[in-house]
C-alpha cells in the first residue's frame, strides 16, 4: 500500500508538469502561427511594395540612356554611366552588409530607398539646367556622378532586403513565390513605362521632350516614396547579426575556386562582363543608328519583359520541381545567341519577335535561377555578406565589359561591318565560350528533383545538351568514395 501511495503521489505530481508542458507547446504553437500570419501578410505587402518599387527602377533602366543622349551626351559617356553605376551598386551593398552590424534591417533599407527618392529631384534639377541652357558642357558628366550615387542607395538596399525575403517566404515556395512576383511587378512596370514612352514621344513632336523627361523624374520620386511607406509596414523577423557570422573579402575570394557558390559567382560574373560589352549600346544602336523614337524603343525594350510575364510561372515551376541548377543551364544555353541576332534584323517586329522574345525567355530562366541558387547556398546569417561580395564581382564584370565595348565603339576603326554590331557579335561569342567552359562545374545542393521530363541523353545528337542541361556533376563525389 505504501508502495501504491507513492506511485499516486508520483502521479499527481506529475500532473502539473505535464499542464505546464502542454501550455509551452500551445504557447509556442500561437507564437509560430502569428509569425507565420506576419510572414504572408509582409509577403503579399512584398508583391504591392514591388510593384512600385520596380516601376520607379524600370523607369530610371529605361529612361536613363534617351536622356543622357537628349542633354548630347557622347557614346563613351554613355557607357561610363550605364557600367560604373553596376560597380558602385555592388559597393553600396558591402557598405550596407557593415551597417547591418549597427542597425536593424529596416532601417538599412529604408535609408536606401530614400537616398534613392532623393536622387530624383537632382535629375529634374539637370533637365531644369539643359532646358535653360546652364553648364551644359558638365551636365553629362554631372548626370554620370548623380546615377552613381543613386546606384549606391540601389545597393545599399539589396542585402538587408534579400535576407529578409530569406527568411519570410518558405524553402518550398521559393520558385512559385518570386515567380508571381515578379510577374505582377513586371506588367504594370511595363505598362507604366509604355505610358511614359507615349508621353515622351509626345513631348518630342513639340520640340519639347525634356519637359516630357521632367514629369519621368516627378513620377520617379513619387513611386519611390510610396515604396519607402509599403516598407514601414512588413513585418522584420528577429535578426541578431553577430561580427562572428563576418565574411572577409579576402577569404571569399580565395575560397572562390574552390567552393560550388565560388565558381556560381565566377560564371555568372564573367557572363555579366560579356554581356556588358554590348548592353550600353542597343538603346544607341536603336536611338541613333535605325532612327526608332521613344516609343518603338521603350516598346522593343519592354518585349522582354512581357515575355517574362507568360513564362514566370512556367519556370518558378520547373526550379521548384528539377531544381535552380537544371534552370540556370536552360537560360545559359540560351542568351550566347540573343545578341548575334541583332545582325540580321532591323525592324521593329522582326527584333521583338526574335532576339527580344528569346532573350526574354533565356534571361528570365538565367536570372530567377541566379536568385534562388543564393537563398539554397547561403545560410541566412552569411546572405548578407556573400550576396554583398557576389554583386561587387559581378559589378566588376559590368564595369570591365562596359569599358571595354566602349573602347570599341569610340577608338577602335572597325570598317567592314557596323561598329555596333560588331560589339553584339564579340558579346554573344564569349558568353559562349564561358557557358561551355564553366556551366557544367556547377551543382545543384538541395535535395534530388525529379527526373527530367525528357531523357536526352540516349540520344547522340542532344547528348552534349544533356550534359550541360540536366545531368548532376558526380566525379567529387566518385572520387570521395574511391579515397
Amino acid at each position: 500500500m505504501k508502495k501504491s501511495s507513492n506511485n499516486s503521489k508520483d502521479n499527481n505530481s506529475n500532473k502539473p508538469t505535464n499542464s505546464a508542458t502542454t501550455e509551452i507547446n500551445r504557447t509556442k504553437n500561437s507564437d509560430a502561427s502569428e509569425e507565420e500570419r506576419l510572414n504572408s501578410k509582409t509577403m503579399r505587402l512584398s508583391i504591392f511594395e514591388g510593384a512600385f518599387g520596380v516601376f520607379s527602377t524600370t523607369l530610371s533602366d529605361n529612361y536613363i540612356t534617351p536622356f543622357a543622349l537628349s542633354i548630347d551626351s557622347t557614346s563613351f559617356q554613355i557607357g561610363m554611366l550605364t557600367s560604373f553605376g553596376g560597380l558602385l551598386s555592388p559597393i553600396g551593398q558591402i557598405i550596407s552588409s557593415r551597417l547591418i552590424e549597427k542597425r536593424s534591417r529596416k532601417k538599412v533599407i529604408l535609408s536606401g530607398i530614400l537616398g534613392q527618392a532623393s536622387l530624383w529631384p537632382l535629375f529634374l534639377l539637370l533637365a531644369i539646367l539643359f532646358y535653360y541652357d546652364l553648364f551644359k558642357i558638365a551636365l553629362s558628366w554631372i548626370l554620370i556622378a548623380f546615377y552613381v550615387i543613386y546606384m549606391i542607395f540601389a545597393g545599399i538596399v539589396t542585402p538587408p532586403w534579400f535576407s529578409l525575403m530569406g527568411d519570410i517566404v518558405p524553402k518550398k515556395r521559393r520558385g512559385r513565390y518570386f515567380a508571381k512576383r515578379n510577374l505582377i511587378t513586371t506588367a504594370i512596370a511595363i505598362g507604366g513605362t509604355l505610358v511614359f514612352s507615349f508621353v515622351l514621344d509626345w513631348f518630342k513632336e513639340q520640340q519639347e521632350v525634356i519637359l516630357g523627361f521632367m514629369i519621368i523624374f516627378i513620377f520617379g520620386l513619387v513611386v519611390r516614396l510610396f515604396s519607402a511607406f509599403l516598407f514601414t509596414k512588413h513585418h522584420y523577423p528577429t535578426f541578431n547579426y553577430q561580427p562572428t557570422n563576418r565574411t572577409k573579402f579576402k577569404k571569399f575570394l580565395k575560397e572562390m575556386p574552390h567552393t560550388n557558390f565560388g565558381v556560381f559567382t565566377l560564371f555568372v560574373a564573367l557572363i555579366v562582363f560579356a554581356q556588358w560589352i554590348a548592353q550600353p549600346f542597343f538603346a544607341v544602336y536603336m536611338l541613333e543608328e535605325l532612327n526608332f523614337n521613344y516609343s518603338i524603343f521603350i516598346l522593343i525594350n519592354l518585349f522582354s519583359s512581357i515575355t517574362a510575364l507568360f513564362v514566370f510561372p512556367l519556370l518558378g515551376i520547373f526550379s521548384d520541381k528539377f531544381g535552380n541548377v537544371r534552370l540556370l543551364r536552360l537560360g545559359a544555353l540560351i542568351i550566347p545567341f540573343v545578341p548575334m541576332l541583332w545582325l540580321f534584323f532591323y525592324s521593329p517586329l522582326e527584333l521583338m519577335l526574335f532576339p527580344q522574345l528569346l532573350g526574354g525567355i533565356g534571361w528570365t530562366a538565367f536570372n530567377l535561377a541566379t536568385s534562388n541558387f543564393i537563398y539554397d547556398n547561403i545560410p541566412s546569417e552569411k546572405r548578407i555578406d556573400y550576396v554583398a561580395f557576389y554583386n561587387f564581382i559581378i559589378g566588376i564584370g559590368i564595369v570591365v565589359g562596359g569599358f571595354i565595348g566602349g573602347l570599341i565603339i569610340s577608338f577602335f576603326p572597325i570598317d567592314f561591318m557596323n561598329k555596333f554590331q560588331f560589339v553584339f557579335v564579340l558579346s554573344g561569342i564569349v558568353r559562349l565560350l564561358i557557358v561551355i567552359v564553366f556551366l557544367p562545374k556547377i551543382k545543384e545542393v538541395r535535395k534530388r528533383f525529379a527526373k527530367p521530363i525528357f531523357n536526352l541523353k540516349n540520344l547522340s545528337i542532344y547528348r552534349w545538351l544533356y550534359d550541360i542541361l540536366m545531368r548532376e556533376q558526380n566525379h567529387k563525389k566518385n572520387n570521395n568514395n574511391n579515397a
